[in-house]
């Protein structure tokens, strides 16, 4: 497939590389969505991605109007049943022990170690909690994202961070549904 950036029309960075924006929320990598045509994903270059996710304070916004976008395109591909509308692992686990008190003894650690980046979890809002289950439809989940994008409007209202919570939004395929193959594999 001949892919192109989807951040503009204008984009001409002529990348050959490309990133499925926020595949994440529809369980990018997982059973579910592997047989799903890479034309119903949305595609970024690098430097459009970096742009709208790093240096964007709308990028939850964005997120949403993709992930309205995204599951449009599933509509019109024809492949996805419905939907389960799930937590991330990180959010169904109990959260971690607080870590022990410092002692008096000191110890050393080299300043050039480096840290794993961390993943920062990110809360489910009460009334996602009662959204959350399994086969709902293209609607209920439109109105989900419709929700999402009301609750950051009112946490920008208020002074707060808004951010696209720990949830997944897993496509049930058709069973006739299969990606296809490509046609000099036999």
């Amino acid at each position: 497939m001949d892919r192109q950036c989807q951040f503009d029309e204008s984009c001409s960075t002529g990348s050959s590389h490309y990133r499925k924006v926020i595949s994440h929320i529809f369980g990018r990598n997982k059973k579910c969505t592997v047989n799903i045509p890479d034309a119903v994903w949305i595609y970024y270059c690098r430097k459009h991605y970096q742009r709208a996710r790093y240096r964007n304070d709308e990028w939850p916004f964005t997120q949403c109007r993709l992930a309205l976008d995204t599951i449009a395109n599933m509509q019109a591909w024809g492949g996805v049943d419905s939907f389960n509308l799930t937590l991330r692992r990180r959010e169904r686990l109990p959260p971690p022990p607080p870590p022990p008190p410092p002692t008096t003894t000191t110890t050393t650690t080299s300043p050039s170690s480096k840290k794993s980046p961390k993943n920062i979890p990110r809360p489910v809002p009460d009334w996602l909690h009662d959204c959350v289950g399994p086969n709902k439809s293209f609607d209920e989940i439109r109105q989900v994202i419709h929700g999402l994008r009301a609750h950051f409007l009112s946490l920008v209202q208020n002074n707060q961070e808004p951010f696209f919570p720990d949830i997944e939004i897993l496509p049930n395929l058709r069973r006739s549904s299969k990606k296809p193959r490509d046609a000099t594999t036999n």
